[in-house]
């Protein structure tokens, strides 16, 4: 079966009346396949010489017809031009086609028309496939300045044309002050123009412009619990949120959309709603952020044992975060400078310029030397914590936006890292921790670049053990409540990590 290929000018009448005919044979035919090159200007002259030098042929000016047998990209038959085409056709499919001159005009402008928005339409989308498309969903005024001026400067982060942020706030339609301070975000960092005349933040129109072509999804809505309300309440208000964004990331999100949960509530929770009801996403790219937690024990712990905060690690963060979770300050690791000291150490009279040792640097656990019991640490924590927002009236966010930021570092550096971070991601039943749940622990990224638990982080006690059971508790009792899969069926849950992925081509 022979396929047709007719290349021309868009504003060629010629052309123009070949593909009115090739049209009409194609839906007349069953078997008459033909497809369309077209290009103006000096791409034109440079295709066609391109053709006779490749194919020893010597034609000048368009159309161009050739046949292809069996498959496309195979050997090219010349048909010739225009007149040649005609004669070709009435041969074998007794057709004539005579269009008056005026009506040829009309087509071969009609055809330009066309040429010139497609064109256009294929030159827009290629700008935004070279743009980082970040939506940031229900931020304030303070910390989407400060989260913004953070994420323009995170490497690797834009494309070659730059990133775009599109801001969102589901409150805007219905109260001006809001839209009016994204509005402000909005203008404070397009003023700084960072990637070229084209804006770096917008406001998105809904929920749908918001998660439509996007990238990264940053969600920074406050989800904490009212003073009026119950657990029930609260928790019912927020899986609805979620099954509102969850309908709309099956309908229009990418594949490839990365979801990141970095707001006040309880977001272990709100994550695993989005793991159970997303189905055209990979379930790994929903992560939530947890690290933030224990930044607070790091401070409070250099105060209490004299080690700089500069040369401590985060503490393990553990647990349901938002309903139940555990920082794990006696497994902070530290960096200690100890003195090894040669043997001319003991003899050495007093004053002796000689060295008597050298000094190595090694990690050590900082349970030695804390000697405050976790429970005190933990009350001290949310004491500090209380007073501060009570003197912000509001929740703390700096906190979020630092290991949101460092998250999304380590998420897009170009070498991938060996560094183990605490995150809230879908269990894979290390730990003892029910698969499928999403839940704050020990990760790492792997070469695929999926944050995967760390099972061979080491567990200091049989307390931390005791801690991670009661927050497998606490989200068993909550996901049975909501009907969300059952934690305890081990199977179905592996059921739902592994196998729905790889059916959905995770």
């Amino acid at each position: 079966m022979p396929y047709f290929v007719i290349n021309g000018e868009p504003h060629c009448p010629n052309y123009a009346h070949a593909l009115v005919v090739a049209q009409y044979l194609s839906e007349k035919l069953p078997n008459f396949i033909y497809k369309k090159v077209e290009m103006n200007g000096v791409q034109w002259a440079e295709y066609v010489h391109d053709l006779n030098k490749q194919n020893r042929w010597y034609i000048a000016r368009g159309p161009i017809v050739w046949k292809e047998i069996n498959m496309w990209g195979g050997k090219k038959y010349l048909i010739g031009g225009l007149s040649e085409f005609w004669e070709y056709v009435y041969c074998y499919y007794g057709l004539e086609s005579i269009i008056p001159r005026a009506d040829l005009q009309k087509l071969a402008s009609d055809n330009l028309k066309f040429y010139e928005e497609h064109h256009q339409h294929s030159a827009q989308r290629q700008k935004e496939k070279d743009v980082r498309n970040i939506t940031i969903y229900g931020p304030g005024s303070f910390e989407n300045n400060f989260l913004l001026s953070e994420l323009v400067d995170v490497p690797n982060l834009s494309k070659s044309r730059g990133v775009h942020f599109k801001l969102f706030n589901q409150h805007c339609a219905q109260s001006e002050k809001h839209r009016e301070l994204l509005e402000d975000n909005a203008e404070y960092i397009n003023e700084l123009r960072k990637f070229g005349a084209h804006d770096i933040a917008t406001i998105a129109k809904d929920e749908r412009d918001a998660v439509e072509d996007c990238d990264v999804f940053i969600y920074l809505e406050n989800c904490t619990k009212q003073s009026d309300e119950d657990e029930d309440t609260w928790l019912d208000r927020c899986y609805k949120k979620m099954l509102q964004l969850a309908d709309t990331i099956n309908r229009v999100a990418k594949r490839t959309l990365l979801i990141i949960l970095a707001n006040p509530g309880p977001t272990c929770f709100m994550a695993t709603c989005l793991v159970d009801t997303c189905t055209k996403i990979k379930l790994s790219n929903i992560v939530a952020v947890s690290a933030h937690k224990g930044l607070p024990y790091v401070r409070l712990v250099s105060e209490k044992t004299g080690v700089p905060a500069c040369k401590m690690s985060a503490p393990p963060v553990w647990g349901f975060v938002g309903l139940h979770c555990f920082v794990d300050s006696r497994n902070i690791v530290f960096k200690a400078d100890m003195l090894r000291p040669y043997e001319r150490a003991l003899r050495a009279p007093p004053g002796s310029t000689l060295a008597l040792g050298t000094i190595k640097s090694e990690l050590r656990k900082i349970s030695y030397m804390l000697t405050t019991e976790e429970d005190e640490l933990a009350r001290e924590v949310e004491n500090r914590k209380t007073t501060i927002e009570m003197r912000l009236e509001r929740p703390t966010m700096i906190g979020n936006i630092r290991a949101l930021v460092s998250l999304i570092r380590l998420w897009f550096a170009p070498k991938r890292s060996d560094e183990i971070i605490c995150l809230g991601v879908c269990s894979d039943h290390s730990f003892q921790i029910p698969a499928g749940v999403v839940f704050s622990q020990p990760v790492m990224l792997d070469e695929k670049g999926k944050w995967t638990p760390y099972s061979k982080f080491p567990l200091m006690s049989d307390d931390t053990r005791k801690h991670i059971e009661e927050s497998i508790e606490v989200s068993n009792r909550v996901l049975d409540k909501f009907n969300i899969f059952k934690a305890k069926e081990e199977d179905t849950l592996q059921y739902k990590l592994y196998d729905y992925s790889v059916e959905q081509g995770g």
